[in-house]
């Protein structure tokens, strides 16, 4: 899925792990593609599938939750990444 000018990965359930952990940005899209939650995070696996955020997902959601995910290892430009979608799509989930 292209989100601005970045190719995202998925659709995957946000309550799996993935094989191997990797720092990723990662989003939080319902079935009517509305983004609800846009993060960062050095370890995928540490943030999937008990993220914190999971009840906001819910009441902001209308169907079915996937996770999307854009593999990126600076940390830096994870952050100006997240604060791109963030500011262009006001997800109702988490903060910059």
């Amino acid at each position: 899925m292209q989100i601005l000018s970045y190719n995202f990965d998925g659709p995957y359930d946000p309550d799996r792990r993935f094989i191997e952990s990797f720092c990723a940005v990662y989003t939080i899209i319902d079935t009517r593609t509305k983004i609800i939650d846009v993060g960062e995070t050095g370890d995928i696996n540490g943030r999937f599938p008990n993220h914190d955020r999971k009840p906001c997902w819910m009441a902001n959601g209308t169907g079915i939750l996937e996770l999307y995910i854009y593999k990126e290892s600076s940390e830096e430009k994870r952050r100006q990444i997240e604060s791109e979608i963030r500011n262009v799509y006001n997800p109702p989930c988490g903060e910059i």
